[in-house]
């Protein structure tokens, strides 16, 4: 074993890979549904591997990870966070804003009350309101603090061990508090307040123009009795709106027309059409027989392509709206998706500025309806790297002025400057898609990447520091970690249920923003099963990226006041 633990601390880069491989076997562990994560299951496995090891490894290598983390993810969630900014989203920014408030004045209480020092308070943050990537903000305030290197050190190792020993009931406390004490609280039945709020929302939208491309399909068919006197591509389109019919070919004879709303449709033809395959069922009796030995008729080009929405024709409208409008002819909706949540793909559900159509349809209908909608992530495989590195120099930049007060330096930071100038470039590239490409897979994984290193490398450097802290302070210091952790999760959705209910939000609305606010995904999971339903997911997205944000910069402003208090 020596030898092994040899060989790591010769080479740190294979400690951190191997913190990675078994923080995913640890993350992947789930009782029912409910588990540490990928992230918080690094944590632990570098804590244990640097414990067993105590590799060094580089500030520099885990500073520049977490500098692309922070980057990707306020690119990801700039469209988002401008476009919450508005009237008919401000309960929805209200409470994000009051659970953070409330998040972080509780950590600063409990904090005093059981007399934990900086570090220990920021992971309490972090655990209790489960985003971990406030440790870097933390962490880096720790730093800039002026203190002695060695304490520094301490503070540092102590956060992600407070993080480590809250966090789980930091995903199990707000599912149980969403699931269980807030329906109770309300009085409500999940499963009967989601139906009704469905049936609710579904009056203000046509199922019948609904986008949805569920269950879509190409046949084509032999007109011999048109039945209308003329029969038209328009009045054939129009006859089976439900479905969603849009004529792709038109063959007379050898020849392939152009096909136009005027066409006239004549006995002999052959048509391709794409619809829903619930309509055609009823294609025969209306037009004539499937044709099915035609392969080269059938052969219509199809392609799918990913729709960021940007221009006025989407945003703000109804999957019923859009779906309705001309432009939309042909194409069919795949997913939407908002940030990293799918949304529900019905009549009622209104598109926001920066949300992600997944749809298919021909070419030309596809480009058709893009130029409309908003722009086509058309090269998935390009990243725009020297907009990445242009955008974090100069957030480093930004983040160099401080102004000390009362022996704490007070500024941006290097960390919340580079996120909001993510921030701010993720939404100049929704507004004016010419520059700045970062395709959806490559966001994702300078994100997923970027954090998980960075908190591999937090792991490895505090594990030794984790068995100090065992030795000096005994388990009844981990416990009275546990138990104020347990305070920081519940009190937030506690105060944010009754901040919702007294400016009078829909009750599934209030929990899926709660779980939002308290940037929970696995409490969201929860509540789509328990209600059987997905429309909690239309109030979770905009405090969702308010509550990352916040709470991430909250890392470095509970540092700050809790070096203040104990100063």
């Amino acid at each position: 074993m020596e030898t092994f633990a040899d060989l790591l601390r010769s080479h740190p880069e294979l400690a951190l890979f191997l913190s990675v491989i078994f923080g995913h076997l640890i993350g992947r562990f789930h009782f029912k549904g409910v588990g540490f994560g990928n992230v918080v299951g690094t944590l632990l496995a570098g804590i244990i591997i640097g414990i067993f090891a105590k590799p060094l490894v580089p500030d520099l290598l885990r500073w520049s990870f977490f500098y692309l983390f922070l980057f990707a993810i306020g690119y990801s969630v700039g469209p988002q966070f401008f476009g919450s900014l508005k009237r008919n989203s401000l309960p929805q920014v209200a409470l994000a804003v009051v659970v953070a408030a409330t998040g972080l004045a509780t950590t600063i209480a409990m904090s005093v009350l059981f007399d934990f020092d900086e570090g220990t308070t920021l992971g309490l943050l972090t655990g209790g309101l489960t985003t971990s990537a406030a440790l870097g903000t933390g962490i880096s305030a720790i730093n800039s603090l002026p203190i002695p290197a060695d304490l520094k050190a301490t503070l540092a190792a102590n956060a992600p061990l407070a993080d480590a020993i809250t966090y789980g009931f930091g995903d199990v406390g707000v599912i149980l508090f969403l699931t269980v004490v807030g329906p109770r609280l309300m009085r409500i039945d999940l499963k009967s307040e989601a139906e009704a709020l469905e049936a609710k929302l579904a009056a203000f939208g046509r199922d019948d123009q609904v986008l949805s491309g569920r269950f879509f399909g190409v046949r084509a068919y032999r007109v011999v009795k048109p039945g209308d006197a003329v029969l038209t591509v328009r009045t054939l389109e129009d006859r089976f709106s439900s479905g969603r019919l849009a004529v792709q070919r038109v063959k007379r004879e050898d020849k392939l027309l152009q096909v136009q709303s005027q066409l006239a449709l004549h006995p002999g033809d052959a048509i391709v059409i794409a619809a829903r395959i619930g309509v055609f069922s009823d294609i025969v009796d209306h037009i004539g027989p499937e044709i099915t030995d035609d392969p080269e008729l059938l052969s219509v080009p199809q392609t799918s392509a990913s729709i960021v929405v940007t221009r006025r024709a989407g945003h703000g409208k109804s999957l019923a709206d859009l779906g309705a409008a001309t432009f939309a002819r042909g194409i069919y909706l795949e997913s939407l998706r908002r940030g990293h949540e799918l949304l529900p793909r019905e009549a009622w559900t209104v598109i926001e500025r920066g949300d992600v159509l997944r749809i298919v349809g021909t070419p030309e209908d596809v480009e058709r309806a893009a130029a409309h909608i908003g722009f086509m992530e058309r090269d998935l495989d390009k990243t725009d790297l020297a907009f990445i590195a242009g955008g974090i120099s100069l957030g480093i930049l930004m983040g160099l002025p401080k102004l000390v007060l009362y022996g704490v330096p007070v500024g941006l930071g290097l960390a919340g400057a580079i996120l909001l100038v993510g921030l701010v470039a993720g939404w100049a590239r929704g507004r004016y898609p010419v520059f700045g490409a970062i395709p959806q897979p490559a966001q994702r994984l300078l994100a997923d990447l970027g954090l998980i290193v960075f908190i591999a490398g937090i792991g490895l450097t505090s594990g030794p520091h984790a068995m100090e802290a065992l030795h000096r302070h005994g388990v009844g210091h981990f416990a009275s970690i546990f138990l104020a952790g347990m305070v920081v999760t519940l009190v937030p959705p506690l105060v944010g249920l009754a901040f919702a209910r007294l400016v009078k939000m829909n009750p599934i609305m209030i929990l899926g923003g709660i779980a939002g606010a308290q940037t929970c995904p696995p409490a969201l999971t929860a509540l789509r099963e328990v209600s059987g339903s997905n429309v909690a997911a239309l109030a979770y997205t905009v405090p969702y990226a308010l509550g990352y944000i916040i709470i991430t910069m909250w890392g470095a402003v509970v540092v700050a006041i809790m070096h203040a208090i104990r100063a």
